[in-house]
């Protein structure tokens, strides 16, 4: 046996106790058939939670100690036989056991590339770091309540310049059976597999924040699946008044901002729960019910206009809300799809607080394979980080917090 299969850092960033982080490693990579491949996956994770900094390949390879850890961690995430699908599979039945996730969150990542050569990377603005910027673009599904949020499963988008050149295709080793997506389904498709049978999940409505995309066709394909959503749009978005309360809409379409402000005299004060500082805060909620216009193809029925509920929230009395939610739930109160939809805050926090910190943005290699490797153990670092700090602090659910 080489020091890679035996040795255990002994320093854990964020203080998780060497004990969970190898039992939960070794829970997770239990799909893995070989002991070689097991011993590396269970070292990868612990030098993602230990190693200061930026996870590079050499960084983690250093706790090791010998010259040939590099090659071996490199060989092991870029050019292995390990199927990824079976650890987040693990990973999310675990968490969906002891985390009782109120939703299921997608969230987008961007990942700046000095280079142009690491798989899926182009040239676009990202909002979150607010310029244009060469960068892969991710989209990671997480599993959250309002305590605490880990990822379980990620798409990476390939633009149309990656998959439509066989030679780059080829460098990346990107699968034959990996076809064009647009965004929007590249987005639904990280989120909408979580509800396959493989998975043994229980169902659970999907949120994100879906100003950078295109609505309607995300409210048509979350509806060809039958998945139920809690989603954010922007103001100017085109929809359809329904409200019976609110005389004079017909089926003329407005922007949401103006349906909202219609029904801003029905809102009511609630309070929610900042998970930045810790403290509870109140906003003012309302809605209404509404449709979106259908989706016209040549040569293609559109889908049929269904009911949608439209909520607002406002920070104050006056001025425009503060955030717009578009749900197909119907049936669930105003308050309650604002409350789901506050999760992206949560996942926004745990992103930051946690995935960054492992190095979920600093995979250096450039092949497909590797990168879904290197994101899925980074997930696995993720949900020990969480878990750990839910037991110390002694959450109601948090007594099967463990491997």
């Amino acid at each position: 046996m080489d020091r890679i299969e035996k040795d255990v850092p002994d320093r854990i960033w964020g203080d998780v106790a060497d004990d969970f982080v190898t039992d939960f490693s070794r829970r997770m990579l239990a799909s893995l058939k070989r002991r070689d491949q097991r011993a590396r996956g269970e070292w990868y994770i612990a030098g993602l939670l230990s190693v200061p900094g930026r996870k590079s390949m050499r960084a983690l390879a250093s706790v090791a100690g010998q010259g040939a850890a590099e090659q071996s961690l490199h060989h092991f995430i870029s050019d292995s036989s390990w199927d990824w699908q079976a650890v987040r599979h693990a990973l999310a039945r675990h968490l969906d056991r002891v985390v009782l996730p109120q939703a299921w969150v997608l969230s987008s990542m961007a990942v700046p590339k000095a280079g142009a050569h690491s798989v899926g990377v182009e040239e676009s603005f990202r909002t979150e770091l607010g310029r244009v910027v060469n960068s892969q673009r991710a989209y990671g599904a997480w599993l959250a309540n309002e305590d605490l949020s880990a990822p379980v499963n990620w798409r990476l988008f390939l633009p149309p310049g990656w998959l439509d050149d066989q030679e780059r295709r080829r460098r990346a080793k990107i699968p034959d059976e990996v076809a064009g997506a647009s965004l929007e389904l590249c987005a639904v498709s990280a989120v909408v597999e979580l509800a396959g049978t493989d998975w043994g999940l229980r169902r659970r409505p999907a949120v994100l924040d879906a100003r950078e995309l295109d609505a309607t066709v995300l409210v048509e394909e979350f509806a060809r699946r039958g998945v139920p959503f809690v989603m954010r749009i922007g103001g100017a978005t085109r929809l359809i008044g329904l409200d019976p309360g609110l005389p004079g809409l017909g089926e003329r379409m407005f922007q949401a901002q103006q349906l909202i402000e219609r029904a801003k005299r029905s809102s009511r004060r609630v309070g929610w729960v900042d998970p930045d500082y810790s403290i509870t805060r109140s906003i003012l909620v309302g809605g209404t019910r509404v449709t979106m216009p259908s989706i016209r193809r040549h040569g293609a029925p559109g889908m049929p206009e269904r009911a949608l509920t439209l909520v607002g929230g406002w920070a104050g009395a006056k001025g425009q809300p503060a955030e717009l939610w578009l749900s197909n739930m119907v049936e669930v109160p105003p308050v309650a799809l604002l409350r789901l939809g506050r999760l992206t805050r949560r996942v926004a926090k745990d992103f930051t607080g946690v995935s960054a910190k492992v190095g979920m943005r600093d995979f250096e290699g450039r092949s497909y394979a590797g990168w879904h490797r290197h994101a899925t153990l980074c997930s696995v670092a993720h949900a020990i980080s969480v878990l750990s700090s839910a037991r110390r602090q002694g959450f109601d659910h948090s007594q099967e917090l463990s491997a």
